[in-house]
């Protein structure tokens, strides 16, 4: 098979190089294009977040949710044997909407059980990647378009972040960026801000996001524009005195400008964070997670002199691909989660935006149902968490699978069909962040192959 090859032209280089990161910063000026995107939009005064936590390696979300009916449970602990959670130690939910059954969650889930409780978290149930509406004789019989290369973790998150199958991608969150571009004061900053590098859902188009760490702003190596010691004063003066020159190489006077504006960004966000009071609210010691998260809630709380009125986070988390040794690794998977995500909420209470901050969680793929003797494969369908006070909480969206080996859910090996799609499960989170009907349309390229374009996730 002969290889693509793909190039960059001197003009798609200068435009991605004016408008793109490098190292921790992000600059984007407007085109007529996403000008006319985004005078469909228009102005908001409020203030609005996404937070998409994403669960790297396939969370097995049938050990997070699972039924709570002795019935339900019985064909639950047949299925998964080993990895079965005893029925007296799940946590019982009472959701304000009617479930064919009773659920509950991961003993481990205390604080995710509470917010459940006091709705301010919701489940999205068997939730995944599909084109369009999937049954399991349409998969038998090919009868149905399929996301590209179901099962394989590169594949499943690419789609999952992008919800293209074609190449080159560009991630949802990229293109609602878009499409908003101009509701920002402040058209320095991009409104897409990631805590874990690179990703498909905020990258791929003409803005790409703002880069920093659990820590703050990453210093570029050697280079410390914000330390009083002589020796970096001299060292940082020297290197913008080069980059200051004019280069008559187009792609060297685009690296030096993008240098320069990554600086000065660097300057700005870490000058906003310095000036944030410490939050009250305790995050976990030595959690990962935890720690990026704290770091959103400085940058929410420093959103007003950074001059932003809508922002796009993403925090990313790993080890979730559960081959082997389950039962003892997913139980601490669990409970980092549980804390972060309790803590986190705790903080946009303190901030006062615990209306305007919706958090959510996505992943690869769920896990298989069956047991592979000490932990489980790639699936597909798997279940979500939305949180916040905007949510309408309380409640299970979507439906339950049955989960029973060869049921009507399992195309085989305990793998479940989603019966909602990511693509339904993004656009409600969209729509609440501000996207139009017809710009839903634009970002979501198969939102139009479901009946439910959206899913009533939200108050109002």
């Amino acid at each position: 098979m002969k290889k693509t090859k793909y190039t960059l032209s001197r003009r798609d280089f200068l435009k991605r190089s004016a408008l793109a990161t490098l190292g921790s910063s992000s600059l984007f000026s407007l085109t007529s294009q996403f000008s006319m995107a985004q005078a469909q939009t228009g102005n908001f005064s409020d203030y609005k977040a996404l937070v998409c936590v994403f669960l790297y390696g396939g969370n097995d979300a049938f050990s997070m949710l699972m039924p709570y009916s002795q019935s339900e449970y019985n064909s639950y602990a047949n299925t998964r044997r080993n990895l079965a959670i005893s029925r007296s130690q799940i946590i019982p939910l009472e959701p304000n909407n009617s479930q064919p059954a009773d659920y509950g969650l991961h003993p481990e889930l205390s604080d995710i059980a509470s917010l459940f409780a006091d709705n301010k978290l919701s489940f999205i149930n068997n939730v995944g990647t599909l084109i369009e509406p999937t049954t399991q004789t349409d998969y038998v019989n090919k009868r149905v378009a399929l996301p590209p290369q179901l099962f394989s973790h590169n594949d499943q998150q690419n789609f999952v972040m992008s919800l293209q199958a074609s190449k080159p991608q560009q991630g949802w969150a990229s293109r609602m960026a878009e499409m908003m571009m101009d509701i920002n004061e402040n058209n320095e900053l991009s409104m897409n801000i990631s805590l874990s590098g690179a990703n498909t859902l905020q990258m791929g188009g003409a803005i790409s996001p703002y880069t920093l760490s659990a820590g703050g702003v990453s210093e570029y190596w050697s280079i410390r524009p914000r330390s009083d010691e002589i020796w970096d004063v001299n060292r940082v003066a020297a290197y913008r005195k080069i980059l200051d020159q004019s280069h008559s190489h187009l792609f060297s006077q685009a690296f030096a400008d993008t240098q320069n504006r990554s600086l000065l960004l660097g300057d700005q966000v870490s000058s906003a964070l310095a000036n944030v009071s410490p939050l009250a609210t305790e995050f976990t010691e030595g959690s990962r997670l935890a720690a990026s998260l704290r770091m959103v809630a400085n940058l929410i709380a420093a959103r007003s002199s950074l001059g932003m009125s809508r922002q796009i986070f993403f925090v990313g988390i790993g080890d979730y691909d559960t081959h082997g040794d389950q039962a003892n690794r997913y139980p601490a998977l669990m409970r980092e989660l549980n804390h972060a995500f309790k803590s986190f909420y705790d903080a946009t209470v303190e901030l006062g935006v615990s209306d305007k901050v919706t958090t959510f969680t996505a992943s690869d793929f769920g896990r298989t149902l069956t047991s592979n003797g000490d932990g489980t494969d790639h699936g597909w369908g798997s279940h979500q968490m939305v949180m916040g006070d905007a949510v309408d909480g309380g409640k299970f969206f979507g439906t339950m699978p049955e989960l029973v080996i060869g049921s009507n859910d399992d195309i085989g090996e305990g793998r479940i069909i989603p019966t909602t799609s990511v693509d339904q499960y993004a656009a409600s989170l969209a729509q609440w962040y501000g996207l139009t009907s017809s710009q839903l349309s634009d970002v979501f390229p198969y939102l139009a192959n479901f009946n439910d374009q959206s899913l009533p996730l939200f108050i109002g």
